[in-house]
């Protein structure tokens, strides 16, 4: 759906009166900006479906506790150099400058 809006100015800012088919819940919204065609991008700012699923997502961190093989032990020795077996070759003597 493809509709056009007004714009005006409320203060030091520019607003956007948007048609009552594209009315969002809430009183605030997501807003970005496509770098490639400039197109501006205005998102459902739902927070409390936000909040649902962070405190699922911790509840089931909480059920589901970190194992020992969940992050193996890391090896810290040293590894051996890639350069320990080279022999670089003598400046070439000859050569004019």
């Amino acid at each position: 759906m493809q509709a056009t809006a007004k714009l005006f100015n409320s203060g030091n800012s520019q607003a956007v009166r948007l048609p009552k088919a594209f009315r969002m819940p809430g009183n605030a919204v997501w807003i970005q900006r496509d770098e490639a065609t400039g197109d501006i991008i205005l998102r459902a700012k739902n927070d409390d479906q936000r909040k649902r699923n962070l405190e699922e997502l911790l509840q089931l961190i909480r059920d589901n506790p970190f194992t020992e093989d969940f992050i193996p032990p890391r090896d810290d020795a040293p590894r051996p150099s890639p350069f320990e077996d080279w022999d670089e070759p003598a400046p070439d003597q000859g050569a004019a400058s």
